[in-house]
């Protein structure tokens, strides 16, 4: 412990110039910063007083948590008991982050995220969330609002898939998203619209659509060719095959 202190500058011989005593300090708040930030990350049930637990998920927020809270949970449990990676036993935490500069100081490298899910611990950060009509509002300029219940699952199943998988997994964005959004049954891009576009071979310069196609890609790939989690796996190299596969099935239905 005593090495562990003087490594973060807690047990260092003192300087004799101004500088040096100002340049320790300095380092000494730094270190004491972000041991606190890091306990903070880890355990920030502290900055909310109200929760709510039910079937193995604890909902947390700076508000008094309403009646359709448990509503809420049961449409989230339901979502992901439908994936195969669903664990028995698991307890899951969402954090919903209503205030901006809470989403922000908990979720600093997900600006215009809907919500963000923390490795290691699993905690999931979710922003602006109306519980009651179960809708999240994103930062983004289009494409910015979700349900509730979809967004938590999603985020979910990325801890579940680093449960799966590790936690230093390499698995490309369209697996790992399209089968979060696969779980979570929806996507940010109009259902309807994303299909007519990819059926009539048109694009959309949205991040949004993009996601819509991995969750096709993940659709097609467990609803057509019945595959696994592990086969998807197995194909993660194989993105613009599973992509021009993904379309063809989605024009063929969209011709009968």
């Amino acid at each position: 412990m005593s090495r562990f202190f003087r490594c973060l500058s807690f047990n260092q011989t003192k300087s004799r110039t101004r500088l040096g005593r100002w340049l320790r300090r300095s380092g000494q708040l730094l270190v004491v910063f972000v041991l606190l930030y890091i306990g903070l990350y880890t355990f920030p049930q502290i900055l909310f007083p109200y929760s709510y637990s039910t079937q193995g998920v604890t909902l947390y927020a700076r508000f008094p948590l309403p009646s359709e809270t448990t509503e809420r949970i049961a449409e989230i449990v339901n979502l992901i008991d439908r994936s195969e990676l669903a664990v028995a036993g698991r307890t899951e935490r969402i954090f919903v982050c209503n205030q901006p500069w809470l989403f922000r100081l908990l979720s600093p490298m997900s600006a215009g995220a809907f919500a963000y899910s923390l490795p290691v611990t699993d905690n999931v950060f979710v922003a602006n969330a109306d519980l009651v009509h179960n809708v999240v509002h994103s930062a983004a300029p289009d494409f910015n609002t979700r349900s509730f219940s979809a967004v938590a699952a999603h985020e979910i199943t990325h801890g579940l898939i680093r449960h799966r998988v590790g936690l230093f997994h390499s698995l490309p964005t369209w697996v790992v998203e399209g089968y979060c959004d696969y779980v979570a049954c929806e996507s940010s891009f109009p259902n309807a619209k994303g299909l007519h576009l990819l059926a009539t071979g048109q694009q959309h310069p949205s991040g949004s659509f993009q996601y819509f196609i991995y969750r096709q890609m993940v659709s097609y790939l467990i609803e057509d060719r019945h595959f696994s989690f592990q086969q998807i796996v197995d194909r993660a190299d194989q993105a613009a095959a599973v992509e021009e596969e993904t379309i063809k099935a989605i024009k063929a239905r969209d011709a009968e």
